[in-house]
């Protein structure tokens, strides 16, 4: 059951719908927050609500919410929002949560939230057609390893750049959310017994695992971790840079000797730091599915809210790709500050807020599409709400980024995740097993 808590905002945050702004409230309106469950990949469900699930509630001071950056996406319309696109499934799995290409090879590699690694294989014809299906033989089961209640899982997959090494990030049955490292070699298969756990973080709560697991263009693995858990980040993670939770944090894989993983030399701190050199991004409530555009190398970094927003940053290459960024979250919620809190000197504000209205309560990051299958979309940011299950294509020029719903979606509360081959082609992951891509239709000839 819903247990709407209402707050009083000044929101200047806009969705805009078909070419006018639906979601979007005047500085002198108000809007009522959605409270919503959250279930296993950090995403709300039913079965009851974020305030009744994390205990305590709070509401936005409006003496200190004034918006740091309010958008004004005056951006004309897109071209691509009017194409017919269709989600052509591939394969059929159990939860899947994640999804990761792997250099060398055309074939996908997709986490069930239980603990399985699920091979999706892709094969080509001499003349070019292609052949997809899901092998029958899991690719790595840690089944006995996760934890599955509340919003825990296997949550995260990613390969090292040159293929050799899987990466995967779980809950364990402690509750702790685990990094590890699977030798794959030339095979498909990961090898157990090369297991190495890179690094453990013990979760206050069930829910805010992050576990996003992607690979820069820098070639450091990415590591998102949410803020504990508990309603308006009780325990001051976000902001608290002593702790790994709250945060993005990058590390090396390639070491050498006795050390599971290195600090790269770009990361804002230092071993010598009172504060972990390991973060490279704080401020965050629940990155989840956070990419890098596979042309740019910009950091997309969606972040789920609490009740009023939901929130993507943009983080270019060029300016460091979010080096020492503080996202806010703890003090900031989107453009407003939170009760009692102000906003941080260095808070990097967002690109692009839409509001917790309707049907659309929590955000799932996707990727920036590179493909070839559906020329006219190349460049869009493609995103979804995993409440409603609404698709939607983002257009950013110049800082300044407008959002709209494509003719795509997924059924609500089933949006886990989106994925991204080699080849830049997008899917789609939903919870009740089904697995998709983003294709053209027909596109009908005027008469």
């Amino acid at each position: 059951m819903k247990n709407p808590l209402v707050m009083s905002i000044v929101l200047s945050a806009t969705l805009v719908i078909s070419g006018c702004s639906l979601l979007s409230t005047s500085p002198e309106g108000q809007s009522s927050g959605q409270s919503t469950a959250e279930d296993a990949n950090g995403q709300p469900s039913a079965g009851g609500s974020k305030s009744e699930e994390e205990g305590t509630s709070a509401e936005v001071d409006e003496s200190t919410s004034t918006p740091t950056a309010p958008p004004s996406p005056n951006l004309e319309r897109a071209t691509w929002v009017e194409l017919p696109l269709v989600l052509t499934p591939i394969a059929e799995l159990n939860e899947p949560t994640a999804m990761a290409p792997r250099s060398g090879f055309e074939n996908l590699y997709v986490t069930e939230r239980a603990g399985v690694v699920r091979l999706i294989e892709r094969r080509f014809t001499d003349r070019g057609a292609e052949r997809i299906s899901l092998s029958s033989r899991p690719v790595l089961d840690i089944s006995d390893m996760v934890s599955t209640n509340g919003e825990r899982g296997l949550l995260g997959i990613a390969f090292s750049t040159d293929g050799r090494f899987m990466f995967v990030s779980y809950t364990d049955l402690g509750g702790d959310l685990v990094v590890a490292e699977y030798s794959v070699g030339r095979g498909t298969r990961a090898d157990a017994e090369t297991r190495r756990e890179l690094i453990r973080i013990p979760q206050p709560a069930a829910n805010h695992n992050g576990g996003q697991l992607a690979l820069g263009p820098d070639g450091f693995l990415y590591i998102g971790v949410g803020d504990g858990g508990g309603a308006y980040d009780p325990d001051g993670n976000g902001q608290n840079t002593k702790t790994l939770l709250g945060s993005v944090l990058r590390i090396d894989t390639f070491t050498t000797g006795t050390d599971l993983y290195a600090i790269p030399a770009g990361n804002p701190f230092t071993s010598e730091d009172e504060d972990l050199a390991e973060i490279f991004i704080w401020g965050v409530r629940n990155p989840w599915r956070f990419s890098f555009d596979q042309s740019t190398g910009d950091l997309w970094l969606p972040d789920v809210g609490q009740d009023i927003s939901e929130e993507i940053n943009f983080l270019p290459a060029s300016t460091g790709g979010g080096r020492g960024a503080n996202l806010g979250w703890g003090a900031m919620e989107g453009y407003l500050a939170v009760e009692g809190a102000s906003e941080p000197a260095d808070h990097t504000p967002p690109i692009y807020v839409y509001a917790n209205q309707g049907e659309r309560c929590s955000i799932t990051g996707g990727y920036v599409y590179r493909g070839t299958l559906v020329p006219d979309l190349a460049g869009a940011y493609i995103f979804g709400d995993f409440c409603s299950g609404e698709i939607f294509g983002l257009q950013q020029i110049d800082g300044v980024a407008d959002a709209w719903p494509l003719a795509i979606s997924s059924p609500t509360n089933q949006l886990a995740s989106f994925g991204q081959g080699l080849d830049g082609e997008i899917y789609v992951l939903q919870l009740d097993g089904l697995v998709s891509r983003i294709e053209l239709g027909e596109i009908e000839e005027e008469e």
